[in-house]
This record gives C-alpha cells, structure tokens and sequence, in this order.
C-alpha cells in the first residue's frame, strides 16, 4: 500500500497506524473543523477495483451507522479520497481485548462477565436494528479508559434477509469464533452472534480457546464433531453458574442457546448482582440450578413410582452386576428397614438413552396411574383377592423363584460408566427416591450442597426427565465429565430445559457425583 495521504476529506489529517488488515488500516486522525482525535479507516488502494470489497467496506459504514449505541463504535463519517474509500469513527484509545488478554490471561470472572454484558447489550442493540455482525472476535471489540467493551468492524454484517454479499455456503467470520450453522456454510443469524460471543466469553474465563487443530478446516470442524470442553474444566475458579451460562451460549445446536442477546445479558447480570451481593460461591451453599423453588410443604413426599424393568436380551449378564450395585446400594442406605419408603427396583437405574425411551412391559400404551382408593366405606372383611385375567396377567407365587427375562428385540446395553450414574440420579429423583439419589452424590457435593434445598425441595414437583444428549464428554481416571442436557417436566404443568454438565469422580469403583454445572 503506497503512503496515506496527509489529509483527507479536506478535514481530517492523518497520523500514525493503530492497525492493519486484510481490507484496510486504521490511523490515528484528527478532525480539523470539530478539533477533537478521531479514528479513520482507509482501505486499501490495491482493492480499490474489488467491487466485493468496496461494497463491504461501504456496508460497514451503514451498518455501523445504522445502530447507534454506547457500546458500539460510532461512525462520523464516510467518504472517498482519490477514489479510495474511507470511514471516520470514534477513537477508542486503549485498545482492543486480544491486547487485554495478553496482559490479564485469564481474566477475572467480573472483568469478563462485565465485559459479556457491554457486547450483549451492543448485540442486542444491533439485532434490534436488523444487523447480524458474523465477526464477533476480541479484535473486534475495543475497550475505552473506563474499560466499557465497545463493538467495532462491521465489514462483514449482514442486514437480517440479504444475502447480497455473500454466496451459498460461503464461510465468513473469524473461524476460531463462528458458529457451527456457520462451519457448515449456512445463513449467520442472531443466534450465530450469540455462539461467537459465548465463545469470546470462554477465552476470557479461562484463557484458552475452546478448539483448537493444525489448519483452519481442522478448527472450523471440531465444533461439529464435539462439544467444546467444560469451562470449568479448563479452569476450575470460574464459577459454575457462570460456566453455564457461557456453556448454554456456546450449544451447538441453535436453538439450544439464549433465545436473544437480550435473554444472554439478563443471564450476565444476573450473576453479576448474585456475586456482587455475596451470593454462595462454590466454595459454600449454592443451588444445583436456577429454578423456583418449591413452597414446603406444598406437596407431600410421593411414594416412589415403581417401574416395569427394561427386558434386554443382550447384556443380561450387565444387568445383573448393576443389579447387585443397585442392590447393596439400597442395603447401605437402609432401604429395607421398616417404615421408610421402599427403595425403587435397584435395575432402574437402566434408563432410556437420549433420544428415545427402553421399551418396558406393560399393560396399556399409558403408563398405570397410581391405585385410587373406591368409594365405598372400609370393611373389616379383607376383601377377596381379584381373579386375574389369565389372558393379561398371572399371579405370581407366594416365594417366585428367579426367572430368565424372556428373549425379546436387541436393545442398548447399560454399561456401569459415569453416564450411567447420571442417568441414575435423575431416575430416582424422578421416582422420589431421594436416598437413592443421595447416595450418587460424593463427600464434596454433600458438603458443598445441602440435601433438603438442592434435591429433596429441589425436585419434589418434578414429573419426568427426558435426556436429549446424555455422554460421556471427558474421562480421565478416577474423573469423568458427562454432558447431560435435558427437559425437565413438573407435575403442575410446564418444562424448562437445561444445558450443562456433570463432574464425577470415582470412589472405590463406584462414579459419584462431584459437581454440576448448570
């Protein structure tokens, strides 16, 4: 690029380069009529006859200007000098985050989550004008002398519903940073914003990024095969509700992600306000998830639901181990002393992988309600034994001896992992076997949660759990991450869906529960 020229647009005079790229640098300048430092953007003049570059570089302008917001760069001005053309925008001196992040690697939770909520809040100022960014990167965000994130470079936004500047399947974006719909060539969408930012967020957190490979391809594809690792893997101080909420941005799946820069920003700042007011930290009483809490009191402890047992052929034998784990399970907990809740079937811990449910025998499509009492009176009389319908049912011998489990269509085999466990836990809570579910939980988690809050209270309305990922994410020893997300149905209508994981750890053979991140 041949030198700028001293002046520009008869008003601003030139300085010294703050940055270069690909399409343009960035001068220091001063505006001569209004005497106040401004920034300007010159492209450069070898693409002066790209016409793909001159109408990105002008769509930058009116984008940019079409939103006007504190935490967005202004522009003042547009223009073109000997035919090359130029932006004129608002100074931001101290620099950008990748500079931030040489020095303050990883950042404090605060810093970053006060960071998260300024480039939300420009998203959300920018969605609401119609601008999807596709460039969420911390080049692109700038930090000023009061440390307030401002978001900068929309050369590649996309107004909502035009594709004009960009063919099919063309990926445009930072590739450490854009979103899997975006690997895959597909339209960017607000939701893509969302993703780049969680993904910003993560770096913040913990210093790294969350892929990483040889070539850019490599990168660009690993968020299609995996999930990026636990933020708290990668560092254990990040808070778990904040590691969630970056974590629910990040989701692979779109529509698993904050429905809005809005909703991520509330989220934000949310944990800003709980932390700033002294809310349990991790170290101390916390919460398992964000849900109301039930009144006390407000239903009474439900007998467990008793469950007809998955019929596997294959994996039998597996079933049978797990049936004794779940058995001397029950033992240590006192299952079978009298007076307590009788324990769920120690093989329920077999449940349906994500996706679909293990068939079980029953007698009807729907699952048998709990008995009604009849209406009439008690009599002292013992009523005579109903006599079973000997095309529907038998009745079983006063000492049953044990049986083969008849042969019946190959299924999945349950396996004694850290999903497993997972499963186990939210089998049991769902069946208001709280001992039961106790039991999964280590030293640390009873310690770090108290029981009655963060799971008798905690799920005492809830009427069903469906999995829709539950793997094993990262295994290493005696510890294991299981992303486990889920549809969580309460008994007096309505769900709310969780995107999260689980830290196990395995204690004398047996993985337990160590801590969530929700």
């Amino acid at each position: 690029m041949s030198a700028p020229p001293a002046f520009i647009g008869e008003r601003y005079r030139l300085g010294e380069p703050i940055a270069r790229g690909g399409m343009a640098s960035v001068y220091h300048a001063r505006d001569e009529r209004l005497d106040r430092p401004v920034a300007v953007k010159l492209m450069r003049d070898e693409l002066g006859e790209d016409r793909t570059a001159l109408r990105r570089f002008e769509t930058e302008a009116l984008r940019a200007a079409s939103v006007n917001h504190p935490n967005i760069v202004a522009v003042y001005d547009v223009g073109a000098e000997d035919g090359v053309p130029y932006i004129v925008m608002e100074l931001i001196e101290r620099g950008d985050l990748t500079a931030a992040l040489a020095a303050d690697r990883p950042m404090s939770a605060e810093r970053a989550t006060r960071i998260g909520i300024d480039v939300a809040s420009a998203l959300e100022a920018a969605h609401a004008a119609g601008v999807v960014h596709r460039d969420i990167k911390p080049g692109n965000i700038l930090l000023d002398a009061d440390d307030r994130a401002r978001v900068a470079d929309f050369g590649i936004a996309r107004a909502t519903g035009d594709e004009s500047l960009t063919g099919t399947g063309a990926m445009l974006g930072s590739v450490d940073y854009f979103s899997p719909e975006q690997a895959r060539g597909e339209r960017a969408t607000e939701a893509s914003d969302i993703y780049a930012l969680g993904v910003v967020l993560y770096e913040l957190l913990t210093g790294e990024r969350p892929f990483s490979g040889d070539t850019a391809y490599a990168v660009a594809t690993a968020r299609l095969r995996r999930p990026p690792p636990p933020v708290r893997q990668a560092n254990p101080a990040v808070p778990a509700p904040l590691a969630a909420i970056v974590e629910r941005a990040m989701a692979r799946d779109p529509a698993q992600r904050f429905e809005s820069a809005a909703d991520l920003r509330r989220a934000l700042e949310g944990w800003a306000s709980d932390a700033a007011a002294g809310a349990p930290a991790r170290t101390g009483t916390a919460t398992l998830a964000p849900l109301p809490k039930p009144v006390p009191g407000e239903r009474p402890r439900r007998e467990p639901r008793r469950r007809g047992l998955p019929v596997w052929a294959a994996g039998a034998a597996a079933l049978l181990v797990l049936a004794v784990v779940g058995w001397s399970t029950m033992r240590l907990l006192g299952g079978g002393d009298a007076g307590v809740d009788e324990p769920v079937s120690p093989l329920d811990i077999i449940v349906g992988v994500p996706g679909g449910e293990a068939e079980e025998p029953t007698d009807s499509p729907s699952p048998t309600p709990d008995p009604t009492p009849t209406a009439s009176p008690p009599s002292p009389t013992p009523s005579p034994e109903p006599i079973p319908d000997p095309t529907t049912a038998q009745a079983p011998a006063p000492n049953p001896a044990p049986t083969t489990p008849a042969p019946a269509a190959a299924g999945p085999v349950a396996l004694a992992g850290p999903d497993d466990a997972v499963a186990a836990f939210y089998r049991f809570v769902t069946d208001g076997a709280f001992d039961a579910a106790y039991a999964l939980w280590s030293a640390h988690m009873k310690a770090t949660y108290p029981r009655q809050e963060n799971l008798d209270d905690r799920f005492a309305n809830t009427a069903s759990i469906t999995f829709s990922q539950l793997s094993v994410a990262s295994r290493s020893g005696d510890a294991a991450t299981v992303q486990a997300n889920f549809t969580e149905r309460y008994d007096g209508g309505g769900s709310r869906e969780f995107i999260g994981y689980w830290r196990l750890v395995r204690v004398d053979g047996s993985w337990l529960l160590d801590e969530p991140n929700y």
